[in-house]
């Protein structure tokens, strides 16, 4: 699948899925709303969100189930797009799926890492079931790191265990969680090389300008906070990034202070991410910069892949804003400073 005929029937799905993304009167009027009852309420008599609450009583429902929901239903929206695709394609929005898989797996790891109760795990999770194909039953029945692993073996995500220190809990979760995460990343680019040229072209830029980014943010968090040794910054930096080769993140990474590194970021085409000393927007400005750049893609490229891909990352987006709008009366955090951390301007 490529061709401009094979992507009119998806794009039409797409183009009626996107009416029922929030508009900006929406997000005023879940900024006007008092508690999660009242958010959840709005959403599920006003907006495209009114099917996924359509059995849930606001008045009941938790926080952190809302979250869940929200999460659950991307998936959903991933699902929906995989028969109107076949061959490598289809094998490709398989992939994005995988995200959502990891996101279990970094759960299940952390509960059995840190010995906690895992009894009520399988209704936190989000993954496809009806994609996956990890048994789930016998990863939560984990009883300890090397049976959780022996029950992830014959799949993508199966790691031998490199950091076996018990007493080290805390490293030991830190380092698998990224090793998961460049398996996502490197699962991705993969499937984009058996796509068409157009396609695997135009994937590998959004990507890799998403792994420039992330790249970016976790060195600076390396330095500034974790003081990590540039040696180990360097291991989990993510590979197959669109500006930044791996000569330049080596010296990002061994920059000789955090001024450097910074400097080096502001000579070159993310100088946005630093435009001043406050760094707690950091996050925000490179979400927003990856919100407009697929906003773009998808204006600029109606018959390719972009369509699906662009509405997929947009709808996270808006997830992220409506769990950042629950956070705020979680924590009765002044509105006017909250519309300065959502995505959406």
């Amino acid at each position: 699948m490529g061709s401009i005929t094979n992507f009119a029937a998806i794009n039409t799905k797409i183009q009626a899925k996107k009416r029922y993304l929030l508009n900006e009167n929406d997000y005023k009027m879940l900024l006007s709303k008092r508690n999660v009852s009242e958010i959840v309420a709005y959403l599920k008599n006003n907006t495209g969100y009114g099917e996924l609450f359509k059995n849930t009583n606001p008045q009941t429902i938790h926080r952190g189930q809302v979250e869940i929901e929200l999460y659950r239903n991307i998936v959903k929206q991933i699902e929906d797009f995989l028969p109107y695709f076949q061959g490598n394609y289809k094998k490709f929005f398989l992939a994005l799926l995988c995200e959502y898989e990891i996101e279990d797996l970094k759960l299940i790891l952390r509960t059995i890492n840190r010995n906690e109760d895992s009894s009520m795990l399988e209704e936190l999770l989000i993954h496809s079931k009806k994609y996956s194909r990890l048994d789930y039953e016998r990863l939560l029945n984990s009883k300890d790191m090397e049976s959780f692993f022996e029950n992830l073996k014959d799949t993508v995500y199966y790691i031998p265990i490199k950091n076996d220190n018990k007493e080290d809990i805390l490293k030991r979760e830190f380092h698998i969680e990224m090793q998961l995460e460049l398996i996502l990343y490197k699962t991705l680019l993969e499937r984009a090389e058996t796509l068409s040229k157009e396609d695997e072209k135009i994937i590998k830029e959004c990507l890799g300008i998403n792994i420039d980014l992330n790249n970016i943010q976790w060195i600076y968090r390396g330095k500034k906070y974790f003081h990590i040794p540039p040696e180990e910054i360097l291991i989990y930096c993510i590979p197959g990034g669109y500006r930044l080769s791996y000569k330049k993140l080596k010296e990002l990474v061994y920059a000789p202070n955090l001024k450097d590194f910074i400097e080096q970021i502001k000579a070159s085409k993310y100088a946005f991410i630093f435009p001043n000393e406050e760094d707690v927007f950091i996050e925000r400005r490179i979400n927003r910069y990856l919100y407009k750049l697929y906003l773009n893609k998808q204006k600029e490229n109606r018959m390719n892949i972009m369509e699906a891909i662009s509405y997929i990352h947009l709808l996270k987006c808006e997830v992220e804003d409506i769990i950042s709008v629950i956070e705020s009366i979680r924590y009765n955090l002044d509105k006017n400073l909250l519309k300065r951390y959502l995505i959406r301007e």
